[in-house]
């Protein structure tokens, strides 16, 4: 203690939740332990997150494939219509695990919850019509691909855009947690 200060206080961690922290590091200090925790929590979080997207996709994509094998069409109109009943389907689905899973900490079931789920819903419908009615127009009407190979295409990458934007809103301002637990 040269220089007037106590040395950090070091907490033992449990080797099988950390295994990273062998025994001759030192274990970690208590200011890194927070960050450890917060970076474990946000990863399972995450991995949640992407589950329960999984999940979504593949109500979002067999609605909008069963729609297209029972009516196809080249009408960007009706991609549009279908695609958006295969996103409601999609996020009715997203609401009740996320709310239930994904963010249970977090999550209250309040009216303001709710409208903040349904407002980025509504953004996150939008989002992804745009994107697939957009490409489908330069990959459905281009007639070089089969009508099942680019509607899926541009689904594909609707989804990926838009449940990133989803994943931000609903960890940063639906399911955000003002009562005291982690965020």
């Amino acid at each position: 203690m040269a220089n007037g200060r106590e040395p950090p206080e070091v907490i033992t961690v449990d080797r099988e939740e950390f295994p990273a922290c062998e025994e001759g590091e030192g274990g970690l200090t208590a200011s890194q332990m927070p960050i450890v925790m917060n970076m474990r929590h946000t990863l399972k979080r995450y991995t949640k997150f992407l589950i329960v997207g999984f999940a979504n996709a593949v109500v979002d994509l067999v609605v909008l494939n069963a729609l297209i094998l029972v009516a196809p069409t080249r009408s960007a109109f009706a991609l549009f219509v279908y695609n958006t009943a295969a996103v409601l389907c999609a996020l009715i689905n997203s609401y009740v695990w996320n709310r239930r899973w994904t963010f249970a900490d977090a999550a209250s079931g309040s009216r303001r919850e709710r409208v903040l789920f349904f407002v980025q819903a509504g953004i996150n419908v939008v989002v992804n019509d745009l994107v697939v009615v957009w490409l489908s127009t330069y990959l459905v009407f281009s007639h070089a691909m089969p009508l099942f190979v680019s509607s899926n295409l541009s689904k594909g990458l609707a989804m990926l855009i838009s449940s990133t934007f989803s994943y931000l809103c609903m960890r940063l301002f639906v399911f955000r947690s003002d009562r005291g637990t982690r965020p």
